[in-house]
């Protein structure tokens, strides 16, 4: 490891995946030789959905809402030459997703987070955002064409991400965006989309979906964010 190169006056409150409370938890039932991380690994403090195409693998992306969220069980390795901290399981370990409790989560959101808020998962990062109910953060905007489920978006405002919803005048209901082809990432270009064939009109995705978390602390951007699925009264 490097030199120490700076003093906390304060010691972090936790770290995100953090248990936030002695209250009962629960964790999603698996059968034998379930769960584990996915090929790309899966990282703690996130939520996570089960894997499309094998259901024994844990992911931090998906489509839909999320199967559960990722406690921090000690189980990652660091394996980044001299890296000083890692929250990443690798792929084929084991693990698990948590589906109530009391967590400590990061505040992914531009704004401030107050108590009672929606936790929403991103869809390609399974990382935590704030809004309120009904509300989930803003993708992007775009002009699109759809031929054969491949979907050409230009004059991208924002970020198209893998597994947001695709809304437009013409697009089938439900419809969402698979994987991106060619172009920019999150951006102008390419991507695979579940959807029947539109001609060029304007498009709209979300960042993130809703689960059925609550924020039940505040905070700033990027600060560490009490979850619970029971608020209080």
């Amino acid at each position: 490891m490097p030199f120490q190169n700076h003093i906390n006056v304060q010691p972090a409150v936790a770290v995100a995946g953090d248990f936030a409370s002695a209250n009962p938890w629960s964790t999603l039932l698996s059968g034998a030789g379930k769960f584990v991380a996915g090929d790309a690994g899966l990282t703690e403090g996130l939520f996570c959905w089960i894997d499309g195409t094998d259901d024994y693998k844990l992911n931090n992306f998906g489509h839909t809402v999320p199967s559960g969220f990722v406690h921090r069980e000690f189980r990652q390795q660091i394996t980044t030459y001299l890296a000083e901290y890692g929250g990443l399981i690798q792929p084929g370990q084991e693990a698990s997703a948590s589906t109530s409790g009391d967590f400590w989560a990061k505040n992914t959101s531009a704004g401030s987070v107050t108590r009672g808020m929606k936790a929403y998962a991103v869809y390609d990062t399974g990382a935590v955002m704030f809004a309120a109910a009904g509300s989930p953060p803003a993708g992007a905007s775009f002009t699109g064409v759809i031929s054969s489920n491949v979907l050409t978006a230009s004059a991208v405002t924002g970020t198209i991400r893998v597994g947001a919803p695709v809304t437009g005048s013409g697009v089938t209901a439900g419809a969402y965006i698979e994987a991106q082809l060619t172009g920019t990432p999150g951006g102008a270009g390419t991507y695979t989309v579940t959807s029947a064939d539109v001609s060029s009109e304007a498009m709209t995705t979300t960042a993130a979906v809703e689960t059925g978390w609550y924020a039940a602390s505040t905070g700033a951007t990027g600060e560490l964010i009490k979850i619970t699925k029971v608020l209080e009264g």
